[in-house]
């Protein structure tokens, strides 16, 4: 079998290394962990259908591996623990954020890192297979398929592009708990409702997400209005500019160089994502940034490494405390 090589950080790693860019004893849960649902329980088998193909699923799964680099925050708040879970970033216990972790109710699912080897996802005997976020190609699908049902990105969505909200309801409709899953969707949705109204004067402002490659490379990356970081942002009522966009291209993130640095005084506010275990990559530590206007008014945000994961993770788990976070600190230095 061919091996899945980490062509996702290949494509991310910029970005991962922007974004903020030992296996656990004991194999994972048992295969006792994935109950039934009692709210919007699906009859099964069901069909999935995804970016790459129509995915039945038989039975309630009973044993699912968490293969994309997210996915285990919308499986663990449908009440589901994953026998295996893909390391992401930040190497933290069994792969899980602070924000998620008493989902996993003492267990210590197998962590799976590095390069993704077929056969022992094989070895894990999965039922389903969650790769909504691995960013797998149709060769990779595939050869996991035929180890079990395999999801992937919803349709219409290319790899890490995926809305949370349509990620959640997928997962959710293959886990037999859509009814769940719609309604995690609808209060967080409820939640960036109440944020805006709090603070009306995001609306209409210009925001960006932007980060620093890695150390000497000279580039800056910086969320187009496609990713949930952007994303993040025009729920809380801000505005992407469109020119990250188009030079983010088919690609959910810009490039830009220390000579374009510039590019970010065109907004109200930057939030600034520093790399997990990287040195001087704050923004005010940047050659460029004595002549950044938005730095000199006091127009920046930097983050926390939890927040900025939290963002890269942008799930129903992460969200909730970044909202609890993020609005009061944009509101307080939007305009200032």
């Amino acid at each position: 079998m061919t091996v899945l090589r980490l062509r996702a950080w290949r494509t991310l790693a910029p970005l991962l290394a922007a974004v903020l860019l030992t296996a656990c004893a004991g194999g994972g849960p048992s295969a006792d962990t994935a109950q039934p649902s009692s709210t919007g329980n699906a009859a099964f088998p069901v069909t999935i259908e995804h970016a790459l193909g129509a995915t039945v699923v038989p039975a309630a799964p009973q044993r699912v591996v968490s293969l994309g680099f997210s996915d285990q925050d919308a499986i663990l708040a449908l009440g589901v623990i994953p026998v295996a879970i893909r390391e992401f970033t930040g190497n933290r216990p069994s792969a899980t954020w602070p924000w998620a972790a008493d989902r996993l109710q003492g267990q210590q699912p197998e962590v799976l890192a590095g390069d993704i080897d077929p056969e022992k996802i094989a070895a894990l005997r999965p039922d389903l297979i969650v790769a909504v976020s691995a960013g797998l190609d149709q060769e990779q699908y595939d050869v996991f398929s035929r180890i079990a049902p395999t999801i992937t990105q919803p349709v219409g969505f290319s790899a890490y592009q995926a809305p949370w909200q349509d990620a959640t309801r997928l997962i959710g409709r293959a886990l037999g708990r859509a009814g769940e899953a719609e309604q995690l969707v609808t209060d967080l949705d409820a939640r960036f409702v109440a944020v805006r109204a709090q603070y009306p004067q995001f609306a209409g402002k210009q925001a960006a997400l932007a980060a620093a490659g890695s150390t000497g490379t000279g580039s800056y990356f910086v969320w187009n209005s496609k990713d949930n970081r952007g994303r993040f942002l025009s729920s809380l009522g801000f505005t992407v500019p469109a020119q990250f966009d188009q030079l983010a291209g088919e690609r959910f993130y810009a490039e830009i160089s220390t000579e374009q640095l510039g590019l970010l005084d065109q907004n109200d506010l930057v939030g600034w994502i520093t790399i997990p275990g990287t040195e001087n990559s704050g923004l005010d530590q940047q050659p460029g940034y004595p002549a950044l206007r938005v730095g000199r008014e006091g127009r920046v945000v930097g983050l926390t490494e939890e927040q900025g994961v939290a963002l890269s993770f942008s799930s129903v788990l992460s969200l909730p405390a970044l909202l609890d976070q993020l609005p009061a600190e944009f509101a307080a230095h939007l305009g200032t």
